[in-house]
């Protein structure tokens, strides 16, 4: 089933912070910025800074399933929320997702698609702005989805998910042995003993 994003899900602006976000460590709410969330679409929880939400308005929390868009900036990354642990908010770069039924499209699917390189040729030719790169909200809402059956979309989820574990584990040695070589190359420059196992 070919489809838009505005018939599947309902678009917000992330939470209207003015200027730079101010750091409160006893706030009452965490925010995702662009610097929290990887090139997989995997966001870093556990670096979210602290602040404090004020307004009569109750703001538009996160929620397991809502999908974050990054609208500005080189990278137009879709991620998934798999879990919330405390009250958080995203930042005015990300557009907030809400896919209105589950049963027709899950949240990571959504995702998966919003960062193939066919949705990012889309983004691309649509963007906005020499300096700072941005994606409107009219252009993220008509990108141009397709839906196949849920069992197919957890089949390619699963799918993403296994690749993206093996790049974490690749990333990981490379990063390891990289270090180990560095080691090495110190002790040859110290005079140090150097031994290779």
């Amino acid at each position: 089933m070919r489809v838009t994003l505005s018939d599947i899900a309902i678009v917000k602006a992330g939470h209207p912070f003015r200027g730079k976000i101010p750091v409160h460590k006893k706030g009452n709410a965490y925010v995702v910025q662009v610097r929290d969330i990887n090139d997989d679409g995997f966001i870093h929880w556990d670096q979210l800074i602290r602040t404090t939400i004020t307004g009569r308005k109750s703001p538009d929390w996160l929620q397991q399933g809502d999908v974050l868009f990054a609208a500005r900036g080189q990278r137009n990354v879709a991620a998934c929320i798999d879990i919330v642990r405390s009250p958080t908010v995203c930042a005015p770069h990300y557009f907030l997702v809400n896919i209105r039924d589950t049963s027709l499209i899950l949240p990571e699917f959504l995702s998966w698609q919003l960062n193939q390189e066919t949705a990012r040729r889309y983004f691309s030719q649509s963007a906005e702005g020499s300096a700072q790169i941005s994606i409107r909200r009219a252009v993220l809402e008509n990108a141009p989805l397709v839906i196949p059956d849920i069992k197919e979309q957890r089949a390619i989820v699963a799918l993403d998910n296994k690749a993206k574990q093996e790049k974490r584990v690749l990333n990981a040695l490379i990063e390891n042995r990289t270090k180990q070589m560095q080691a090495i190359a110190q002790r040859l420059l110290t005079g140090t003993q150097t031994v290779i196992e």
